[in-house]
């Protein structure tokens, strides 16, 4: 019998592209969100509840299940009045609600979705997963805080853990549900308003198109990993400078922006991965181009 896998948060876009992609490769799969699916989307396994941090959803015969957790903290741009209010809010509830997991006998697999934020600021690229972490801002604290409340409860209560550090995730089906700075380059473009390109422009970050992520975490539901705790950065391995987007997506277009340039002296460093880890783990690879996932993300989004 197939292990039964529960996608939490599958109301957000990564949440929702997860359960898309896994209940259409046959896993057995079931949504758990506050929220209704998108309106317009295909049927899929989904429970609504009142609270997806309250494992009460999950079925007594499911001890062993793998749970893909997307639910929590999705603005990575909220601010906190102190660190206590964030572990107060967001992490406490995290960490609590895999103790309740535990308690109700669930021994599974727990999948992680974390951020490469967590690495902070750093001149050495790519990162690897081996770089020590130093966040900046509160959201990535918060991952940071969560990955390390459940390293330590993996080996306390012995169930298998996977931290995922994503990188910058683009191009949905759902184009207008997009987020991120593509999303706010295509607006621009469409409706011909300024675009503000705060500092120089030319520090890098790596873009990784949904499918090849998507791809990667069935790999993990489905691959005999290595040991308990496995930590893989999800990227596409290369970087890509914001003026170079911004040119790449002008030539696919074929439209101008209205550029603006403003100093900041909060000019965040290059973030590329490392993804040699996943590469040999999963034996994945990244399958979509940049510039053919912003065709993909331009003709979806009808420009």
């Amino acid at each position: 019998m197939a292990t039964q896998t529960y996608v939490t948060g599958c109301a957000g876009i990564l949440g929702f592209e997860i359960l898309r992609h896994l209940n259409g490769a046959g896993h057995a799969v079931t949504g758990i969100s506050r929220s209704a699916l998108p309106d317009g989307t295909p049927a899929l396994p989904h429970v609504r509840v009142s609270d997806a941090l309250h494992p009460g959803w999950l079925a007594p015969g499911d001890a062993g299940a793998t749970i893909v957790h997307c639910a929590g903290l999705s603005d990575a741009r909220r601010r906190f009045g102190s660190v206590a209010a964030l572990m107060q809010e967001v992490t406490a509830p995290q960490t609590e609600f895999v103790e309740a997991l535990v308690a109700r006998g669930w021994r599974g697999h727990f999948v992680y979705l974390s951020t490469a934020a967590v690495y902070g600021d750093t001149d050495e690229l790519p990162i690897s997963e081996t770089r020590e972490p130093q966040p900046k801002g509160y959201y990535a604290l918060h991952k940071l805080e969560v990955e390390n409340a459940l390293l330590l409860l993996a080996a306390q209560h012995g169930f298998r853990l996977s931290i995922l550090r994503l990188g910058n995730p683009y191009g949905t089906a759902m184009p207008r549900r997009e987020r991120g700075v593509m999303r706010l380059l295509l607006d621009a473009l469409a409706s011909g308003a300024p675009f503000t390109v705060y500092g120089s422009g030319e520090t890098s970050r790596d873009y990784l198109h949904m499918d090849d992520f998507c791809d990667a975490v069935e790999r993990v539901v489905r691959t005999p990993l290595p040991g308990p705790v496995t930590r893989l950065n999800l990227g596409a391995g290369e970087g890509c400078s914001l003026t170079a987007l911004i040119a790449r997506l002008e030539a696919a277009t074929g439209r101008q922006l209205n550029l603006v340039s403003e100093a900041s002296a909060l000019e965040v460093k290059s973030s590329v991965l490392d993804i040699s880890r996943a590469r040999r783990v999963l034996d994945w690879a990244p399958q979509v181009s940049l510039d053919d996932g912003l065709a993909r993300m331009v003709a979806d989004y009808g420009i």
